[in-house]
C-alpha cells in the first residue's frame, strides 16, 4: 500500500504514535500547542524512531484520561471523533507527531461542536507550522547561538557612581551619630 493511499483513506499503525518514547518526545519538546475548549494538541516534527530521519507524514497519539472523562463510552466517542477527523485531514497536515490530550469539557461537547473544534485545531496547527517554516531554521539557530554566547554589556561607570553615592550616604549617616 503506497503512502498516498494510506494518507488518503486509512489509519494504519504507521500513522499512530505507538510507543511511550514517541509520546515522551512530544511531551518533552512540544514546539506547537493548540488549545481548544475540549482538548489540547501538542506537536513536534515527525521522526522515525529507528533511523531518526524525518517522516513525510503526520502521526497522532491520543491521551484520553479517565480522570478527565469518567465514562468509557464518552472517552470512546472522543477518541473515535478525533481519529476520524485526523484521518480526513491527514493529507493537509504537515509532518508532525501530534498528541491530542482531552480536557474535562470534551464530554460536554456535542459531536458537531467537537468536529468543528478539531477542524479549527488542524488549521491552527498547520498555520503555526507554516509560520515557523517561513523563517529560515538555520538563521534562527545561528541567531540564538550568538545571543547565548554574547555577554550582556554593563556600563561600569554608572555602577561605580552608584556605589560611591550609597557609600557617601552611609558615611554621612554615621557621621551624624
Amino acid at each position: 500500500m503506497g503512502i498516498d493511499r494510506m494518507l488518503s483513506f486509512g489509519f494504519s499503525a504507521q500513522l499512530r504514535l505507538l510507543q511511550a518514547s514517541d509520546f515522551k518526545s512530544v511531551f518533552d519538546g512540544a514546539l506547537y500547542k493548540v488549545h481548544q475548549s475540549g482538548f489540547m494538541l501538542l506537536a513536534v516534527p515527525s521522526t522515525n524512531p529507528e533511523t531518526s530521519q524525518s517522516l513525510d507524514h503526520a502521526r497522532i497519539g491520543l491521551v484520553i484520561a479517565k480522570r478527565k472523562i469518567r465514562r468509557a463510552h464518552e472517552r470512546n466517542r472522543v477518541k473515535r471523533l478525533a481519529r476520524e477527523s485526523f484521518r480526513l485531514h491527514q493529507a493537509e497536515l504537515p509532518a508532525l507527531d501530534i498528541v491530542l490530550m482531552a480536557k474535562a469539557d470534551a464530554q460536554m461537547l456535542s459531536n458537531e461542536v467537537l468536529q468543528q473544534e478539531l477542524n479549527l485545531a488542524w488549521r491552527q496547527l498547520t498555520k503555526r507550522f507554516q509560520k515557523n517554516q517561513v523563517i529560515d531554521p538555520s538563521a534562527r539557530k545561528s541567531d540564538s547561538k550568538s545571543q547565548k554566547n554574547s555577554a550582556p554589556s554593563i556600563d561600569l561607570q554608572q555602577t561605580d557612581s552608584n556605589k560611591s553615592k550609597t557609600s557617601s550616604v552611609t558615611t554621612s549617616s554615621v557621621d551624624q551619630e
